[in-house]
């Protein structure tokens, strides 16, 4: 049986280090995916796996009970397979499908997305460049599970030209029979690379996308892409959750532009025209990192903070509600700076230093938040929760699921118990 297979070159010692520094293995003429670098009670193609081997195109890969394999595919780019597990490795292009026939794999990269994970009715990918860790789970009568461990995910429908942006501590269950996504399209379009994503939306909230001139309604769980203009109108308030997990709470008369957004290191730059936003944000600790808020007066830089902005033509003022924040005139040639401790308060006018900071009283940061505030606290971020899912689908969060390793799918046709291998979905093991 094994000499009707092709032949497969296993590469022991010093040669398996080539597959590290190569983007490809040439072996009889055909080019290889990657290599399986470990493996127990696994088999390709129904022959028994020696330890390590070659994948090439098209190759399926099972384990069974009790069984793991892991797949290098690049370098930083890996896939844990758990027992009872069978999936099959697909060249697309200049990308790699990992389809999962059934069972549970894990995906880690540390780069570019050179690997998807597909089902027959899903496909996910990190939603940036950069650390990222995702669980996908799929049971014999076809129910979904996706866990986001690290980093972002993008869930795209084959149903339906759809997407969805799962964020870091989130999982979703997808029962067999789900047919409708939670929102629309989580991308921009490739014009305008994806920075986050709408929720708690309001009537009256527009969106004006990069390179277009009209704008459109908003809805909740729409895609906010870097250059897309937001206004909130008379009634309309927003939240937006960048890929991040920062949170911006946009109250009413506002008109904000994400104008930066880079993951890696993070870089994100917020461009405020008019109106109240109150920002959260997960502390930067990537040496390279900025968080930067802009008005027509002002410059705020964080580096993990909770502040509120109020920004009028020819005045900002910032209060700090949690952290540091340093606030600065617009201007580059109007020097002098202030550093706002949670409590405190500065106004920026045009053409002026800030103001000497002073104490907010509780009624006046209420005040203000009240003008911010977009609903009740949702759990899954700094506040945050995921917006109320269609028939099928079910979202959570991993806060208390990922430390056990299970995960109760709640959608109609999901398992009743949907358990990640904690032994291949740590770090350690990649």
């Amino acid at each position: 049986m094994f000499m009707q297979r092709r032949v497969r070159y296993v590469i022991p010692g010093v040669f398996g280090c080539l597959l590290l520094l190569l983007p490809v293995i040439c072996a009889g003429g055909e080019q290889a995916l990657g290599m399986v670098r470990s493996s127990h009670a696994a088999s390709l193609g129904g022959v028994p796996v020696p330890g390590s081997e070659v994948i090439f195109d098209g190759d399926l890969l099972t384990t069974s009970e009790g069984g793991n394999a892991l797949v290098e595919l690049r370098p930083g780019t890996r896939v844990g397979i758990a027992g009872n597990s069978s999936v099959r490795f697909v060249r697309d292009g200049k990308m790699v499908r990992a389809e999962l026939v059934t069972g549970v794999v894990v995906s880690e990269s540390t780069g570019k997305t050179v690997m998807v994970v597909t089902t027959p009715g899903y496909q996910f990918a990190p939603a940036q460049e950069g650390k990222c860790r995702y669980v996908v789970q799929l049971s014999k009568e076809q129910a979904t599970v996706a866990a986001a461990m690290n980093g972002a995910v993008i869930i795209k429908s084959g149903k339906a030209n759809a997407s969805y942006v799962l964020h870091e501590g989130n999982y979703a269950a997808i029962s067999a029979s789900a047919i409708a996504m939670p929102g629309q399209s989580a991308g921009a379009g490739p014009e305008a690379p994806h920075a986050g994503t709408a929720r708690n939306v309001t009537p009256d909230v527009m969106v004006q996308r990069r390179g277009q001139r009209v704008e459109t309604a908003l809805k909740g769980d729409d895609g906010i892409g870097t250059g897309d203009i937001v206004t909130t109108r008379q009634n309309g308030r927003l939240r937006i959750v960048l890929a991040d997990g920062s949170l911006l709470d946009i109250g009413t008369g506002s008109t904000l532009k994400i104008a930066r957004y880079e993951p890696q290191p993070r870089r994100t730059q917020i461009e405020l025209t008019s109106g109240h936003m109150r920002v959260r944000v997960v502390k930067l600790s990537q040496p390279g990192s900025s968080w930067t808020v802009q008005t027509p007066t002002a410059l705020i830089e964080v580096a993990g903070t909770d502040f509120i902005v109020e920004a009028q033509p020819n005045a900002t003022t910032v209060f700090c509600i949690e952290g540091l924040t340093s606030v600065r005139n617009i201007e580059p040639a109007i020097t002098g700076h202030v550093i706002l401790y949670g409590g405190r308060f500065t106004t920026v006018a045009r053409g002026a230093t800030p103001s000497e900071q002073q104490v907010a009283t509780n009624l006046v940061l209420q005040s203000q938040i009240d003008q911010t505030n977009v609903g009740p606290p949702e759990p899954g971020g700094p506040g945050e929760v995921m917006p109320p899912a269609p028939v099928g689908w079910h979202i959570g969060s991993l806060s208390q699921a990922a430390s056990a390793g299970l995960i109760v799918g709640a959608a109609a046709g999901a398992a009743a118990a949907i358990v990640i291998p904690l032994a291949i979905a740590s770090p350690s093991a990649f």
